[in-house]
């Protein structure tokens, strides 16, 4: 499946393929100048699979042969094919283990799953994704996917596609497909990670649908990660 047509509205991104209309892309802006594309999760468990789509665009968006942009079906159907049985997105998680399988498959290099302790998570984030000052964009990245555990229940992937330098501190871009959105949150290596998803985001949507439209994050919505680790490429 290739991309046919492309084109940005001020913060929506409409994707064409075989003349369907994909509305779940949003180009999301930050404080530190620079533009990152998000896709919005399709259905309530479905955060794995959008994870895997940001990634595989991220990675290959200027890579000359490799396909950047795939349907969000195909993606499903390769997971079932991964986890040996048919994916439900609206009541199934994703296994890490079936995530790196699928990311394997799309030519964006070789993935693995890491279960790392609270501790250890935050250097490994800020050493495989790398740390680029701000302001100004960013054009290549190394992003990870992190499996954050609710402080309130539940579980939750979302992707870190850069680490930004200013004055001293460095803030993870968190790509989040619940609200379609960038959450820059502070980062040091010596100490956990704490994703407080309902902070760091500010947008507006002008079309599209996203799961947070309907079902935001409450102000106080925060989580670490401790059981579920971090999705990262090893070439």
């Amino acid at each position: 499946m290739s991309l046919a047509v492309c084109r940005s509205g001020k913060n929506s991104f409409v994707l064409y393929f075989w003349g369907v209309l994909f509305m779940a892309w949003f180009s999301r802006f930050t404080r530190f100048g620079d533009v990152h594309l998000v896709f919005g999760q399709e259905n309530n468990m479905s955060c794995g699979i959008a994870s895997v789509l940001m990634c595989v665009f991220k990675i290959n968006k200027l890579a000359p042969g490799s396909q950047a942009v795939h349907a969000n079906t195909a993606i499903y159907n390769a997971y079932s094919r991964a986890s040996g049985g048919r994916y439900q997105p609206s009541t199934q998680g994703t296994h890490p283990d079936h995530l790196v399988t699928v990311l394997n498959s799309l030519s964006c290099g070789r993935w693995a799953w890491s279960r790392l302790s609270a501790a250890q998570a935050s250097r490994s984030i800020v050493n495989w994704v790398g740390v680029t000052p701000a302001p100004g964009p960013t054009v290549t990245v190394n992003p990870v996917i992190i499996g954050v555990d609710w402080d309130a229940g539940g579980a939750h992937w979302a992707v870190v596609d850069t680490i930004r330098s200013f004055m001293g501190s460095n803030y993870a871009t968190v790509c989040d497909p619940w609200d379609a959105n960038v959450h820059v949150q502070a980062i040091d290596a010596a100490r956990p990670f704490v994703y407080n998803a309902g902070q760091g985001g500010l947008s507006v949507d002008f079309w599209g649908s996203h799961m947070g439209q309907t079902r935001p994050f409450a102000p106080g919505a925060r989580g670490r990660i401790q059981n579920w680790g971090i999705i990262h490429r090893v070439t």
